[in-house]
């Protein structure tokens, strides 16, 4: 028998372990505590993360994460679908340039750098100078899931 994955946001108390998680997958992004975490969970552990921020009046996609061991099995696909259909205006993100298509299913387009705000255009520079294959990415308002 096969366990099901449910995909909820995170409770405030639960963002500790959802930073732990992170940290266990080698990703060092954080948590904050105004994020909007969205979780997969299989049998209580968490196999996915997403969350939603506020930078400088920019809502960001940040930290898209699938533990190693459960990657291509939709995972991601269901935790964006989740984060898309409880957006309430645009969202910006920063993904890597091979996932164009994983982002484009759910409505997000390719934005030229010198159009993406000041502060991601340095953190686009930051991630380039650690030798990642990065680029901007926004979905705009009132776009439907699975534009």
């Amino acid at each position: 028998m096969t366990s099901e994955i449910v995909i909820r946001v995170a409770r405030p108390e639960e963002h500790a372990r959802v930073a732990e998680t992170y940290a266990a997958w080698g990703y060092g992004g954080g948590v904050l505590p105004s994020d909007v975490v969205f979780v997969a969970e299989e049998d209580g552990a968490l196999v996915g993360i997403v969350r939603r921020t506020v930078e400088e009046g920019v809502t960001m996609l940040r930290g898209m994460q699938v533990a190693p061991e459960r990657r291509g099995r939709g995972i991601g696909a269901r935790l964006l679908r989740a984060f898309v259909e409880d957006l309430d205006g645009a969202c910006t993100c920063i993904p890597y340039t091979h996932l164009t298509k994983f982002y484009g299913a759910e409505g997000f387009a390719v934005v030229a750098d010198d159009d993406a705000p000041a502060f991601l255009q340095a953190r686009l520079a930051t991630y380039r100078a650690r030798g990642l294959s990065v680029l901007v990415m926004r979905r705009p308002a009132g776009a439907a899931p699975g534009a």
